[in-house]
């Protein structure tokens, strides 16, 4: 058992280094219960009596408090109350027999180790610290110090509400007289729930109005001088809505632009026939957009950049930037408030 308990802790120690933060300043407090076992060591008899510990196998009830410094590391101060245990004593003269009940209350002060493999602060963790054992035995009251060791985990239902399981083992928890002082040790094997409170504040988050601004090249939406959306326009649309399904209560608007070269009526029914055929594809992702419209020539991304280019094609080439789609996504974005 001593082995095991080791090996566990050796384990414990090398993994924390890994752990997160999710139990930094906190502290916990837990209840529960279980099962007790007492180990002898070969009580031995006296003139008049064999004394015989049977009734090894007890109940055990536990609170803790603890607190957390960091993930892998807490004080913790517990109370164990171990009951319905009883040593039988035979009378070699009489052959009676009697079974001497006794309990014990056992307060621990420990080191917790732990690793977390959750951000809410489940973790696995061994234990070690001392003891204080005061001990019921007909006729006798026995006190005395131990130790105790420790394994095992517990789990986040919240940040707040977990349940633990473990096994503590306590050294040296009685040594009565009757049994010519012989050690008795105890393990508890036991299921508790907990709550856990401070920490880390939570972030404060606010809804902010957020707006998108989607540039799409009509160059990829459209063959030339077409408004049929093509196979990279439809990815290009369906990205859009991915980006604009991060924002709460989402409205989306879609307008059309085109370059200045051609009349003004052609390039306004052109630019409309784009905007069209994207909230086309838009409403197929999902989404209605409450705008749609055609602008035409207005509002050139080029400027005068091109007025000094010479021939047809180096123009179009110029020009290009102001040949698109451009759709405006509004709604509520979820941020971490500053300071």
């Amino acid at each position: 058992m001593k082995k095991n308990l080791l090996a566990l802790a050796v384990i414990a120690a090398v993994s924390v280094g890994s752990a997160n933060a999710a139990l930094e300043n906190s502290w916990t407090l837990g209840v529960g219960g279980g099962w007790a076992h007492g180990f002898d060591h070969s009580f031995s008899s006296d003139l008049w009596e064999d004394n015989d510990f049977k009734g090894k196998d007890g109940y055990g009830i536990k609170a803790y408090g603890e607190y957390n410094f960091c993930s892998w590391f807490g004080l913790g101060l517990g109370y164990n109350y171990l009951g319905n245990q009883y040593i039988e004593s035979t009378n070699n003269y009489t052959l009676e027999s009697t079974k001497d009940k006794f309990h014990q209350n056992i307060i621990e002060l420990y080191g917790r180790f732990a690793y977390t493999f959750d951000d809410k602060g489940s973790d696995i963790f061994f234990k070690v610290g001392p003891t204080f054992a005061i001990s019921s035995f007909p006729e006798e009251t026995d006190r005395r110090w131990g130790a105790v060791a420790g394994v095992g985990a517990q789990y986040q239902f919240t940040h707040n509400l977990g349940i633990r399981a473990g096994y503590d083992y306590f050294v040296n928890s009685a040594r009565p007289h009757y049994v010519d002082r012989e050690r008795l040790d105890e393990g508890l094997l036991y299921v508790a729930f907990q709550y856990t409170f401070g920490g880390p504040s939570a972030p404060v988050v606010e809804k902010v109005q957020s707006t998108q601004t989607h540039t799409l090249d009509a160059g990829i939406l459209f063959p030339f001088d077409s408004s049929t959306l093509s196979s990279e326009g439809q990815s290009a649309v369906a990205n859009v809505v991915q980006s604009g399904s991060k924002l709460e209560n989402a409205q989306y608007e879609v307008y059309g632009y085109t370059d200045r070269i051609g009349s003004d009526a052609y390039n306004l029914k052109l630019s409309d026939r784009r905007a069209d055929a994207v909230t086309a594809e838009l409403q197929n992702n999902g989404v209605n957009p409450t705008v749609s419209d055609g602008r035409g020539k207005a509002n050139p991304v080029t400027g005068n950049k091109c007025d000094g280019v010479k021939g047809r094609k180096a123009v179009i080439d110029c020009l290009a930037p102001d040949r698109r789609v451009e759709v405006i996504v509004t709604g509520l974005e979820t941020r971490v408030k500053k300071d």
